[in-house]
């Protein structure tokens, strides 16, 4: 397939329509078969612990129905580098700086405190822009 393609693919999971006040629905997920898959399962949402979109839709829905949810590859490749690259350029970034005016021993200790900096960083930014990733009710199932 063309990059068009792949672009215009989303990865679907299923919900339940928790409330629903005009085009505004709440949606509760918990993780689906599609999570079985992937490698990041458990940094998402926890287990048994369901997830909860605030999402709007022409969709005419109640509580209770179940809707089929599309996700962007795109939100989810920009999660695995938040999730995972940061604290690695954090760890690698505080030992070379570190390193170049200290001994090795502080210099490793500074990485992980740096590192534990990027969990921070990330909290921040999982607060900030998890409204912005593209999340959209597909159907109804």
């Amino acid at each position: 397939g063309s990059l068009t393609n792949m672009e215009e693919h989303h990865i679907e999971d299923s919900g339940t329509v928790v409330s629903v006040h005009g085009t505004h629905v709440r949606v509760e997920v918990v993780r689906g078969a599609g999570c079985k898959s992937c490698s990041m399962r458990g940094f998402c949402f926890r287990k048994n612990v369901p997830a909860v979109f605030d999402l709007e839709t022409e969709l005419d829905l109640k509580a209770g129905d179940r809707v089929e949810l599309e996700i962007s590859p795109g939100a989810r490749v920009l999660s695995a580098l938040l999730i995972f690259g940061v604290p690695l350029f954090f760890l690698f970034g505080g030992f070379l700086i570190s390193a170049h005016w200290l001994i090795e021993l502080p210099s490793i200790g500074i990485a992980f405190l740096a590192m534990a900096l990027s969990f921070f960083i990330i909290r921040y930014c999982d607060r900030n822009v998890a409204g912005s990733i593209k999340v959209r009710i597909g159907r109804k199932i």
